[in-house]
């Protein structure tokens, strides 16, 4: 293996000067919304709308078409005259840095924007919208979305790097539905073209192409959350897979985070009865009760009280909507004061943590080395050619 990454090296200046090509990616888009009606304005460029293969139009900036749902099609609109219906209707960008503003009309929503090309499609009571658009322009604009404005350069390196992973490696998760991601967070948050800090674009622009690889030089599952609470999880302590690069760790850099510290009052009647419904722990037994209103985790554990009781804390997490599975309980009268560390699962890279490390001066390689175990930054296009080899 380490001949296999020494050959690697020796080709890097090589794909360093090889021309950029990276492919499009299909985001569906504005999806919870259900639109029905939408009104897509050009910002930069002319847009070729092509209708079931056939090119119909061209928009300029400025100008505007609407789109919506009729009969089973997609109803092309321009102001003064209806072009048709149609099966699919695509807006082309004509140029590398064209960009549109959607307006959803129905229901009203706010705008967004987005780089290079939109899809519709009709569906039975709404629009499906595809935003056809280049790999780092939606690295861009999840970055943006994930992380926020004015942080350091080298956390948004970082999550340029862990985004575009995640979104190479789960290119197929949603082809049944016509597209490879959503803009949601089951697959990873998307408003659409980075447009408020241009570090993003840097970090972005520094890192194009490179991601994130195990020792068997396959993508990783790059997963992140907001803050460990100080302490990172195993991925099979919450996934039920262990993924050895997804190791827990004390993480002293999430301590400062915003997000470290969190607080929940429960009743506790309702708390009790819970836990008898839906694991049958008695609610009569004072010294189960003692235990379930007092309870101390110092360092974070799988299960509620004792593995014993078979009490996945992950679950109680999501029935109760807590903030992480790293709490204590202590009694407060008739209630129950949960208080807790952290934001999120706790697998992988904390961000907050990140962000201070980048704070620190730590380089983006040695920040994504401290999350993951045994991985690799390498470039896309050199991840190829070992495939192809």
């Amino acid at each position: 293996m380490r001949g296999a990454f020494l050959a690697f090296f020796l080709l890097v200046s090589y794909f360093s000067n090889a021309a950029t090509d990276f492919e499009l990616i299909d985001i569906g888009i504005l999806d919870p919304i259900n639109p029905s009606a939408v009104q897509v304005i050009p910002e930069i460029g002319s847009f070729a709308v092509i209708a079931d293969g056939h090119n119909e139009a061209t928009i300029r900036a400025g100008e505007r078409v609407s789109l919506s749902l009729s009969n089973g099609r997609v109803k092309v609109s321009f102001p003064g005259r209806t072009l048709g219906l149609f099966k699919e209707v695509r807006l082309m960008s004509l140029t590398d840095e064209g960009f549109f503003r959607i307006y959803v009309l129905s229901p009203k929503k706010d705008e967004r924007v987005y780089d290079d090309h939109l899809i519709i499609k009709p569906l039975k009571n709404e629009l499906r919208l595809i935003n056809r658009v280049n790999l780092e322009k939606y690295v861009a604009g999840v970055v943006e979305a994930e992380s926020g404005k004015e942080k350091e350069l080298e956390f948004y390196k970082v999550q340029a790097i862990i985004s575009r992973t995640y979104a190479l490696s789960n290119r197929r998760k949603f082809l049944a539905k016509g597209f490879n991601l959503n803009d949601l967070v089951d697959s990873q948050v998307y408003h659409g073209k980075c447009r408020w800090e241009p570090s993003i674009l840097e970090a972005v622009r520094q890192t194009e192409g490179k991601v994130l690889v195990d020792s068997e030089m396959n993508l990783v599952t790059a997963a992140f959350h907001s803050n460990s609470g100080g302490e990172t999880v195993s991925s099979d302590d919450v996934w039920s897979k262990q993924l050895p690069y997804l190791s827990p760790r004390s993480d002293e850099f999430s301590r400062t985070g915003e997000h470290y510290t969190w607080e929940q009052k429960v009743h506790r009647n309702k708390w009790l009865e819970y836990l008898y419904q839906k694991y049958d722990l008695s609610n009569q037994d004072e010294q189960i009760s003692e235990m379930a209103t007092n309870y101390k985790q110092p360092n974070r554990q799988v299960f509620f009280i004792d593995p014993a009781y078979k009490i996945p804390l992950k679950d109680i997490r999501m029935d109760w909507k807590l903030k992480s599975t790293f709490f204590d309980i202590t009694s407060d009268g008739d209630s129950l004061v949960i208080s807790g560390k952290g934001f999120g699962h706790g697998i992988g890279l904390s961000q907050e943590g990140a962000m201070r490390m980048a704070e620190l001066g730590f380089g983006y390689v040695d920040i994504l080395h401290f999350y993951y175990d045994d991985v690799h930054v390498i470039d896309l296009r050199a991840l190829d050619f070992f495939r192809e080899e």
